[in-house]
């Protein structure tokens, strides 16, 4: 009986999709720039992230790497 085997390598890593804000598409590897506050109470801000090339052309600084 032949015997079955699996290649070994990294586990591959799902990638997300998500909407760009500032060239209003959908696209992959974005990063949250903004957060509208639009009320009070939780979960009433407004989240606006942007794809690389977007934080390139108009300078966006991602809020995780803010000071």
């Amino acid at each position: 009986m032949a015997e079955v085997t699996q290649t070994q390598g990294a586990p591959t890593t799902p990638t997300a999709y998500a909407y760009c804000a500032w060239h209003k598409g959908v696209t992959r590897d974005v990063r949250l720039i903004q957060i509208d506050e639009t009320g009070s109470g939780p979960g009433t801000g407004r989240q606006k992230f942007a794809c690389h090339p977007c934080q390139i052309r108009y300078g966006l600084v991602p809020l995780a790497d803010r000071p």
